[in-house]
């Protein structure tokens, strides 16, 4: 494989893929570089909402997507541990479907439109030369250099590369661990297939929405202490702490629990990265981690490679310098996602405080339209597919 490319792209969850996909269209030779075989799961709440949907419509691939049976989902529930159970539609399309079929179709798709895959290969160093990156890669059958003019970072949440980029959150301890298991849907009672239902309790919160295939995902976000229980522990614990969340995991998704796989994540940063770093044009995760609330990550990882992909595309065209296009990114990127970031902390600030959350549950028993209105703030607006 000649190992020179116009871009190369270092992580194939979605948006690297995407971001493949896009240079592709423009007419970029790219190389795309993932670590891990697939297919394989990684902890995501595993819900699509109406951004996901519009980028895929944009590749070509909407209708791929939707012969894999994804699971519709219409509505969103909140399960507080005191007050009612509240509930509000969606108002647009979303879909629940598991990240080892979801991240597969579009590095197959990446494939199919002359993406050259590398994979299994771990990323070991990127070093910004004059004209471009080398990128050095660990394989089974030995070291590989792979060169581009841009490269982009979209090895998800965390990486060795965030130290040797010189990234200033690398190593921090945040304390915030996220945690995903797959459960039979028929183990869950009151969780309707097209619902996607928040659960609250102390220092945690916990989505649950059908992905397909017969199973449902259940996935929380806890602050951790020193002393606290093991990630199935906190799943009992949960149960213990909220009634409605009791009803709907039965003795046979606990049990489903302690015996399944578990898909998690440590210390989980939140705050500020630079979507920029050394020349390394960030995407998806890599650029930031938005607050889980309903779903936003997949749809901000599509619509960043989105925004990438037109800019590349455009200073393909323009023969825009890398400076210029570096800058257009971070202020567009800003754009695109800034006041979502800020509603999405602050919602999470509010989940894992147990004063706020029972001040913003006794306020949406009395209002339950503040529950479409926190929504639509971390979607960046509302939008109807």
């Amino acid at each position: 494989m000649d190992p020179d490319f116009d871009l190369v792209v270092i992580g194939g969850g979605p948006a690297g893929s995407a971001v493949a996909l896009f240079g592709a269209r423009a007419g970029y030779s790219v190389c795309l570089i993932e670590k891990q075989p697939f297919p394989r799961e990684i902890l995501c709440g595993e819900f699509l909402s109406h951004e996901v949907i519009a980028v895929l419509r944009d590749l070509g691939l909407e209708q791929e997507f939707l012969s894999r049976a994804p699971s519709p989902i219409t509505r969103l529930t909140l399960c507080p541990e005191r007050g009612p159970r509240l509930s509000h539609l969606l108002g647009f399309a979303a879909y629940g479907m598991k990240r080892s079929m979801f991240d597969a179709m579009l590095m197959e798709a990446a494939r199919s439109r002359g993406v050259s895959i590398i994979q299994p290969a771990d990323v070991q160093s990127v070093v910004r030369r004059d004209q471009g990156f080398e990128i050095l890669c660990r394989r089974v059958d030995g070291p590989l250099t792979v060169r581009g003019r841009w490269a982009v970072g979209a090895y998800g949440k965390s990486s060795p590369l965030d130290r040797s980029l010189g990234r200033p959150f690398s190593g921090a301890r945040t304390g915030l661990n996220g945690v995903k298991f797959h459960v039979p849907a028929s183990t869950l009672t009151g969780v309707q297939s097209d619902e996607i239902l928040i659960s609250t309790g102390p220092n945690m919160y916990c989505g649950i929405n059908h992905v397909g295939g017969g199973f449902a995902t259940l996935c929380f976000l806890e602050r951790r202490s020193g002393n606290a229980p093991p990630p199935r522990a906190q799943v009992r614990e949960l149960s213990a702490s909220n009634p409605t969340f009791a009803r709907i995991v039965t003795p046979g998704a606990l049990s489903a629990v302690e015996r399944g796989p578990i898909y998690g994540t440590g210390n989980i940063y939140f705050g500020p990265r630079s979507v920029v770093e050394n020349g390394v044009l960030m995407v998806g995760d890599a650029a930031r981690v938005i607050a889980p609330l309903a779903g936003d990550g997949i749809g901000m990882a599509l619509q960043g490679a989105q925004l990438l992909g037109r800019l590349l595309a455009d200073g393909r065209r323009e023969s825009t310098g890398r400076r210029v296009l570096e800058e257009r990114y971070r202020r567009e990127w800003e754009n695109l996602f800034a006041s979502r970031l800020r509603a999405a902390y602050l919602f999470q600030r509010v989940m894992l405080s147990t004063n706020l959350r029972l001040i913003g549950s006794a306020l949406l028993a009395v209002a339950p339209s503040l529950l479409r209105t926190a929504l639509t703030m971390t979607r960046g607006g509302h939008r109807r597919d």
